[in-house]
């Protein structure tokens, strides 16, 4: 079999996947040119959600007429969804591959939220010991009800990771069920509610196609849920930027109606210099580095390997979006 990579950021990546998968004839497309030569009889095409243009889609749809799987390296494809993919071909992501990087980051958000970092760093940079001050705002996670919005593997090694802190974890998920640790599910139907309860909330779901592909279509977490957040509470956003209504969150935060927000992605990336958000005393704001720390190639790797076996045998693939049209 054929397998087509569009280039992406890691160098390294595109020497080790030949030499791993050594069965495959591997080509490396860097330009729009390159990928519309090699996919031509080509049956698996490796890319990133960033990587997806409306360009890249029609050479996709035009000259992947034989490819039988698509794989994202990435746990999102949005881009992709709204860039058009072929009918034909197996779809999957790399969702969960760093799950541990990106709920270890969401958690030190977090907590830099509820222990004051922002107001610690305000007071280090003009040399002020506001122990008073800052003792008088300080938060725990012991004791405290924390919604994580996707039960996907994020979602459930975050919920673990609360657990230790001694948080209450309830989330809202499509289908999601509680148990283990998560105390309590709300489809997403019933997301104020959840909201109303939570002192802290944390997005890590996928998101929607149409989202992404519509700037008018309302955002999971629109105005009104931010409204329905419990006075007080914090957000922290480790998925996509196209989740939060970003005014509804600066109107919130100015208005005191939330205590604080920790963003590693913004509706429009990167995060526009005129933004409000740079400036806010009661904001932190990573520049989209969740998933970092690590490669995470052994298990891109095992993920690879593992759904090779599977389309070979027909079976349905791990993180599979979309099933291989019968042909």
């Amino acid at each position: 079999m054929k397998a087509v990579v569009h280039h992406w950021m890691n160098d390294a990546w595109l020497h080790r996947l030949p030499k791993d998968f050594p069965e495959l004839d591997w080509a490396i497309a860097a330009s729009l040119a390159d990928v519309e030569r090699e996919l031509v009889g080509a049956d698996i095409f490796l890319v990133t959600n960033r990587s997806c243009t409306p360009e890249l889609g029609v050479v996709v749809r035009r000259a992947g007429t034989s490819l039988k799987w698509i794989h994202f390296m990435t746990a999102g494809l949005e881009l992709g969804l709204a860039m058009g993919l072929p009918d034909g071909p197996a779809i999957s992501t790399s969702s969960g591959v760093k799950a541990s990087m990106v709920s270890e980051h969401a958690l030190a958000l977090l907590l830099g939220l509820v222990r004051r970092f922002c107001q610690m760093q305000a007071a280090q940079a003009d040399h002020l010991w506001m122990r008073r001050e800052i003792n008088a705002q300080m938060r725990t996670l012991e004791g405290a009800t924390v919604c994580v919005v996707g039960l996907g593997q994020v979602g459930q090694e975050i919920a673990r990771k609360l657990k230790v802190f001694g948080a209450r974890v309830i989330a809202v998920s499509r289908i999601g069920q509680s148990g283990g640790d998560v105390d309590e599910v709300f489809p997403r139907a019933r997301i104020a509610e959840a909201l109303a309860m939570s002192d802290a909330l944390i997005v890590c779901t996928a998101a929607d196609g149409a989202t992404a592909a519509d700037e008018t279509s309302e955002r999971l977490i629109s105005a009104s849920a931010l409204g329905a957040m419990k006075p007080g509470a914090f957000l922290v956003n480790v998925a996509r930027g196209s989740l939060v209504d970003e005014g509804a969150l600066i109107e919130a935060l100015e208005a005191g109606r939330l205590a604080g927000a920790a963003l590693d992605v913004a509706q429009t990336e990167p995060l526009p210099e005129a933004s409000p958000l740079w400036d806010m005393p009661n904001v932190l704001i990573s520049p989209h580095v969740a998933g970092s720390g690590s490669t995470g190639y052994p298990q891109h790797k095992k993920l690879i390997a593992d759904n090779l076996e599977r389309l070979r045998a027909g079976k349905p693939l791990i993180n599979q979006y979309r099933a291989a049209a019968k042909r």
